[in-house]
């Protein structure tokens, strides 16, 4: 008679024991069997007496389940002051002040490794754009040629700032004046000039 898995759940011990009867009594019948070649009918007997087997020792062993639970608690029971190998962190007892502590450097750790995968995806970016723009020698000594004329020659930056400034100046006054006939064909200022008339010439 084999047991529900619910059995196994509420009463594990109750269905070992009966598994373990009806294993025994399953290959007893099956000795039998081939032992004395049953027919079919004698065969439906012993099936039947087999399943009446198995009812009679299942309930004659519920009386010394009790029994057997006991010895088997007896048998795996661990003892209050015995730390099981899962439970050996525990054996160490921590004060309020060193638990803080402890607090303390987990998030210390905690936070240094934050940093570090930010660090770590911030160089990941950056190798990736050099991938794309790879920084050559020669590009490297051009920058640090001009970086150093530019040291060399600060007044350099300020020409090229007031060069910039004056376009800028010429650029926008020259846009809001207007050009006169005697501006586009006297350009000199000044210049005295007699006038003829053409027909008579």
């Amino acid at each position: 008679m084999k047991c529900s898995c619910l059995t196994f759940i509420q009463d594990p011990l109750k269905y070992i024991v009966n598994e373990r009867i009806h294993c025994t009594i399953k290959k007893m019948c099956e000795t039998i069997e081939k032992a004395y070649k049953l027919n079919s009918e004698d065969l439906a007997v012993l099936k039947t007496n087999q399943k009446h087997l198995e009812k009679a020792y299942c309930k004659g062993a519920i009386p010394h389940l009790t029994n057997i639970k006991t010895i088997v608690k007896k048998c795996i029971a661990v003892p209050s002051n015995v730390l099981l190998e899962e439970d050996k962190c525990q054996r160490i007892q921590y004060n309020d002040t060193e638990f803080k502590n402890i607090n303390q450097k987990l998030e210390d750790l905690q936070q240094r490794a934050k940093r570090a995968t930010i660090l770590n995806s911030i160089l990941k970016e950056e190798l990736q754009f050099l991938e794309q723009f790879p920084v050559t020698e020669e590009n490297i000594n051009k920058m640090c040629h001009v970086t150093k004329n530019i040291v060399q020659n600060p007044d350099v930056i300020e020409k090229m700032y007031q060069l910039v400034e004056d376009y800028n100046q010429f650029s926008t006054n020259f846009k809001t004046t207007s050009i006169t006939t005697k501006m586009k064909y006297n350009t000199i200022d000044n210049l005295k000039c007699k006038e003829f008339d053409v027909n008579n010439l």
